[in-house]
């Protein structure tokens, strides 16, 4: 019989606040909030008090809205503690959408640290202050209103007054949050997630992941964000010290600080990797030219190594060389030696893992949703090597099902169909959404990915594309986009791409450029910087350039080439609205704002 670890989420907070008391557990990327582990159990205790005296009952929702914090996760617990529910989303998010996923959860109170919400609300409706049990203020500017709570005076007071006695608990069973999904195709869902559902994915992960006492982690996802959210708490288990900061501020963070631990979406891989060339071409031609040397010999060993061939000798000692005399050096500009990457939320292009596979920076795959409580699927640095391009295998407790869309048969190992999960972790339905939660959950604990992909025969999962993100051709055929699309990305000249073609003959690509490389190959070619657009020779130029780039996928297939592109002047970013929190594109939304130009793309061919 498996004795669990953690019963509960409060099982993890007093293990690690007990066995890592004095270590630092939570900063901000100034040092200005330091929390340690024995301070932060003690603040828990007391705000714990404040929301039950505030009003919170058993039960009843309470919306967080606030970007990354120190204090973020102390107070989310606090809440739960308290026997409520926290609702999450960060602060920056549009303000329309938390309007909808705070009264749509039927909040009772409010935590939240723009003021300009806060504000927002009151003007929709001037008794919002008299409908809810409390607004808690976590900004610093002034506030007249004294039905409003400052969280600066509850510090104020838990310094002059801090608990004698530590009370928190909570019950396993519990709906802990309600995780609003990011929307890419409908308006947000409220994903209710059970209390020891993460206390397992706490648990499981760290079977999968050797983090070490006195760690640095630097959080990139946002807390609002499930699979967020329990790496944060992975790390808080082990006693690592876990900073806040700013994307704008992510790259002078990380120089500063040199951490142990990165959670990223693949975007932020991408810039990384366009760091890294920047920083190549940085070194001179000299330099560039052993580079591009001696990554042609470390790719012809890789290749080796994925085949399962061992490696003679003379490889050996290339490999070594090569990684003393140039990769090193790239790999040192950003991260320190042994750092080690966790990548979710999204697809990984195969040649973007190869890349930091070469220049030897540790990178660990791993698969959930907002329904599976953030994971369900991880790999480990070994498994990564072993299995590249796979996310690795369920946890001890999850089940993974690949079946057909048409007919929810189970498929045999290696048959490309609907991933689904069954396990602790799961969501127990959608809040006031029965038709959404009958979608989800073809039975209690098992859920309905949406997400393409299959297992290999060792269990091992790769995922493929979003069910709905397949683009069927005017003749019939079935194309996985993100797949091209994470091909096209290992390009120089891509910022960002959207493939499309549903319903045409043929597939063409809104595509983000990235503006300097551009310039400079304008410069090269003796061509006039101009819109893109208007730059017959180099839209050529690009068309063949991304195919030849997409050829290079596995099972390529004739059909699945670019005959046409768009170049877009601005970015998808979260800022407006075409990007998720955790950077997922939404490809609808994205499409639908470009309809026109789509079209455009299919006159005259």
């Amino acid at each position: 019989m498996t004795i669990e670890k953690y019963k509960s989420l409060s099982d993890i907070w007093l293990q690690s606040c007990s066995e890592f008391a004095p270590l630092i557990a939570f900063s901000d990327d100034k040092c200005e909030t330091v929390i340690k582990y024995e301070d932060a159990l003690k603040l828990l205790s007391f705000l714990k008090k404040e929301f039950i005296s505030l009003g919170a009952k058993k039960g009843e929702n309470i919306s967080l809205f606030a970007i990354n914090s120190p204090y973020w996760l102390i107070i989310e617990q606090a809440i739960i503690s308290a026997g409520g529910v926290c609702v999450s989303k960060t602060s920056q998010t549009n303000i329309q959408e938390l309007e909808y996923v705070f009264f749509n959860s039927d909040s009772k109170g409010l935590v939240v640290d723009d003021k300009k919400i806060i504000d927002y609300f009151i003007e929709k409706d001037k008794n919002f202050l008299n409908k809810v049990k409390f607004v808690l203020y976590l900004g610093n500017e002034e506030i007249k209103s004294k039905k409003i709570t400052k969280f600066s005076d509850l510090i104020e007071k838990y310094k002059n007054n801090p608990p004698k006695k530590i009370e928190i608990s909570d019950i396993p069973s519990d709906i802990a949050y309600i995780n609003y999904t990011s929307g890419t195709s409908s308006n947000p869902k409220g994903a209710m997630l059970p209390n020891n559902g993460m206390s397992y994915v706490v648990e499981e992960l760290q079977k999968f992941n050797e983090i070490k006492t006195g760690g640095t982690f630097v959080v990139t996802f946002p807390l609002s964000s499930a699979g967020g959210k329990s790496f944060n708490l992975l790390c808080f288990s082990k006693g690592c010290r876990i900073i806040y900061t700013q994307y704008k501020d992510f790259y002078n963070v990380i120089e500063r600080f040199k951490p142990d631990y990165l959670h990223c979406a693949p975007k932020i891989l991408q810039t990384m990797y366009l760091k890294f060339m920047q920083y190549i071409d940085s070194k001179g031609p000299l330099f560039k030219i052993a580079y591009n040397l001696a990554f042609k010999i470390a790719k012809d060993i890789l290749n080796c190594e994925k085949k399962d061939k061992k490696l003679n000798n003379f490889h050996r000692a290339a490999k070594n060389l090569l990684d003393i005399l140039i990769f090193k050096n790239i790999r040192n500009y950003l991260f320190k030696d042994d750092m080690v990457l966790f990548v979710g939320s999204a697809h990984l292009a195969p040649a973007l893992e190869d890349y930091f596979r070469i220049l030897n920076i540790p990178l660990i795959q791993h698969y959930g949703l907002t329904e599976t409580t953030g994971l369900a699927v991880s790999n480990t640095i070994e498994s990564q090597k072993k299995y590249p391009y796979t996310v690795g295998v369920a946890f001890k407790g999850t089940e993974i099902k690949i079946i057909d869309p048409e007919t929810n048969k189970e498929l045999l190992p290696n048959e490309t169909g609907l991933i689904t999960l069954s396990g602790p972790e799961i969501l127990k339905g959608y809040y006031n959404n029965p038709e959404a939660t009958k979608k989800a959950l073809i039975k209690e604990n098992c859920l309905n990915t949406g997400d393409l992909g299959y297992v290999n025969n060792k269990g091992y999962l790769t995922v493929l594309s979003r069910y709905d993100d397949v683009v069927v051709l005017s003749n019939g055929y079935n194309v996985y986009v993100p797949l091209l699309e994470n091909e096209a990305k290992d390009s120089k000249f891509i910022s960002q791409i959207i493939i499309t073609g549903h319903g045409k003959p043929y597939l063409t690509a809104l595509v983000v450029l990235n503006r300097e490389i551009y310039i400079s190959w304008c410069k090269d070619n003796n061509k006039k910087v101009q819109d893109p657009n208007k730059n017959t020779n180099f839209k050529k130029f690009l068309i063949d350039h991304l195919n030849e780039k997409i050829k290079r996928k596995t099972d390529y297939r004739y059909f699945e080439k670019l005959k046409n592109i768009y170049f877009l002047s601005k970015d998808f970013s979260f800022e407006n609205g075409l990007l998720t929190s955790t950077l997922k594109v939404k490809r609808n939304k994205i499409c639908k704002l470009y309809k026109n130009e789509i079209e455009d793309l299919y006159k005259g061919k």
